[in-house]
Order: C-alpha cells, then sequence, then structure tokens
C-alpha cells in the first residue's frame, strides 16, 4: 500500500498547507482518506478526480471534509462511493443529498471488503465532541491505521495492535493544560498508543501550526523511538 499525504495540519493549515487529507492506493485502487481543505487540488498533482474509487470520511469537521462539499461539482460520469458518520446531521445530509456519492453511513466495528482490491478497511469508534471513527486499512500481509480524531484511548490502543504503521492524531504538546476537554491525544499519548500497541512506525499527523514540529517530535521520542512527522506530498510505502 501506498499512501500520500495530501494535508497534514488541523485545525486549519499554515501558509501553503493544507488540513487532514490522505490517499491510499493499493492494485490500481485510489481512496481518499478525509477530504480537508486543499485537499482537491493536492490530489489532482496525482491524478484526475474521476480516477477516485472511494472516499472515507473519519468525521464531519471541516478540517477533515470540507473540500468534498465542493467535489461534487467535479463528478460528472459516476457515483462515487462515500462511507462517512451519520453524525453531525447538517453536514452528514448535505453530503447524502448529493446525487454524486454512493452513502454508507460507518458503525463501530464495521469491516468493509473494498472491490476488485485485496483491501479490507475496518472501523474503531474515538472519544471526539463528534461521531469520528479511526480507520485500519489491511491487504493481507500489511497494515496501517489513522486514529482520525480522538482522545487517548485504551479502545483505540487495541485497534491499533500490531500494525505496521499507525498514522495518529498530535494535537498537543505536554505543555498545553488539561481542562478535562482537549478534544485530541497530546503527542506523548500517541507515542504511548504506538509502544502498547506494538505498532512498527508512528507518523505524527494533525499538526498544529502553533507548534514547531521539532518539538512534538522530540516529545515522542522520548516514548516512541521509531516516530516521525509526517510531510506533505511525500509518498508512505506500508
Amino acid at each position: 500500500m501506498k499512501i500520500t499525504i495530501l494535508g497534514k495540519y488541523g485545525p486549519y493549515p499554515k501558509s501553503g498547507g493544507a488540513t487532514t487529507s490522505y490517499l491510499v492506493e493499493e492494485q490500481g485502487k485510489k481512496f481518499l482518506l478525509d477530504a480537508g481543505t486543499g485537499s482537491l487540488s493536492r490530489i489532482q498533482m496525482i491524478c484526475s478526480l474521476e480516477e477516485i474509487d472511494a472516499v472515507f470520511l473519519t468525521h464531519l469537521h471541516s478540517d477533515h471534509c470540507s473540500d468534498l462539499f465542493i467535489l461534487r461539482y467535479a463528478l460528472k460520469k459516476k457515483k462515487l462511493p462515500l462511507f462517512l458518520p451519520r453524525t453531525p446531521e447538517a453536514e452528514y445530509r448535505l453530503l447524502d443529498a448529493c446525487s454524486c456519492f454512493d452513502t454508507t453511513v460507518l458503525s463501530d466495528g464495521m469491516e468493509i471488503q473494498m472491490p476488485d482490491a485485496e483491501v479490507k478497511v475496518s472501523f474503531c469508534r474515538t472519544i471526539h465532541p463528534v461521531e469520528c471513527y479511526a480507520a485500519k486499512f489491511e491487504n493481507g500481509s500489511r497494515s496501517f491505521v489513522f486514529s482520525g480524531d480522538s482522545r487517548y484511548s485504551e479502545k483505540l490502543t487495541a485497534f491499533c495492535e500490531g500494525t505496521d504503521v499507525l498514522l495518529c492524531d498530535s494535537g498537543f504538546l505536554s505543555s498545553q493544560k488539561d481542562t478535562g476537554s482537549l478534544p485530541h491525544m497530546y503527542v506523548k499519548e500517541a507515542a504511548e498508543t504506538a509502544r502498547k500497541a506494538n505498532v512498527g512506525k508512528l507518523l505524527l499527523t494533525h499538526i498544529n501550526p502553533i507548534y514547531e514540529e521539532e518539538a512534538l517530535l522530540c516529545e515522542a521520542r522520548e516514548r516512541f523511538e521509531n516516530t516521525q512527522i509526517v510531510e506533505e506530498m511525500k509518498q508512505y510505502f506500508i
């Protein structure tokens, strides 16, 4: 499997960047995993929009789905499979009403075998202010998990067990005061998830532009050495 990082920032991009979005490629199939701001411009550097075979949205916050609301203007020739949460209702209804999308509602524990590709995608509910799912892609021999947005969760850790690559929400440094309502993981918690789950490699994503990336990386490597911060438009082979 190959993952191209279309956007790595959240909740907003830095200058010249894009928010959360990834292109997953396997056996000639192209799957768009989240579609944050700037993702449609970036993906067209790789393929046409008509070449996308399916879209998966972990949740319906704008930094993960905003470009999907305009993708409908470009799709003229086919109905695109779209997998997404049922809530928030307003955002769901807007997307479900688009004739270009064939929508399927996600649920906790759901597994999807993609047609014409030996790829299974499974989902795990995370802890976030809105309905959100981590996604695991498996091709029979290799696997990776994208955490979506989440607070630290033992359930998510178990979902990640033994995966080759964990692409993980890394929203805060430990210096950020926790009032009990932070919607994302601390970087140290992302690293702890990787350590406990015995993953092969940790890739930090959902990077808040207010932080220096070196500080994020140093904090993560204190608990999990094989950690990198993703680079936009870089390809990672699983």
